[in-house]
């Protein structure tokens, strides 16, 4: 039995992983910018709702976001690549399955949500991984084709 959707979904899933993972470095790269500190703290001049520390927290939570962003992704492209192995061939759908929807529960939680998308396909795929079953072929078949 091919399992060329499930390996196409957990394909499509690495790379949205990877995706995740570089808006996880672009987070990070926008929390270090001195340029982008220095402007935040200009407007919040004009504002006096705005506190300095509530920037500072806000830059320091986009840190954090970014090192969740990335953890996330690295976790959900090995956990998809694993399980895109596992099903290739139909070696052990079993196996895979519980690779990706691991990786599925691991990235959409881990992320905060942000990488819906690649845990959807990695549960879709695991789901499939589970509910296909092999193709057991029919005795009157074999009847059939030495006639």
């Amino acid at each position: 039995m091919k399992r060329t959707a499930e390996v196409t979904l957990g394909i499509i899933g690495i790379i949205l992983s990877a995706l995740t993972a570089l808006v996880g470095m672009f987070f990070m790269w926008i929390s270090d910018s001195e340029d982008l500190k220095s402007f935040v703290m200009e407007e919040s001049l004009n504002d006096p709702a705005v506190n300095p520390d509530d920037i500072d927290l806000a830059l320091s939570f986009i840190l954090g976001a970014g090192w969740a962003l990335i953890i996330a992704a690295i976790l959900g492209i090995i956990l998809g690549v694993i399980g895109v192995i596992t099903v290739k061939g139909n070696n052990k759908p079993k196996l895979a399955g519980f690779m990706f929807i691991i990786g599925a529960i691991l990235v959409g939680v881990i992320s905060f949500g942000f990488g819906f998308l690649p845990a959807l396909l990695y549960l879709i795929a695991g789901i499939m991984c589970f509910a296909r079953k092999p193709v057991e072929p029919n005795p009157s078949d074999e009847h059939l084709e030495n006639f």
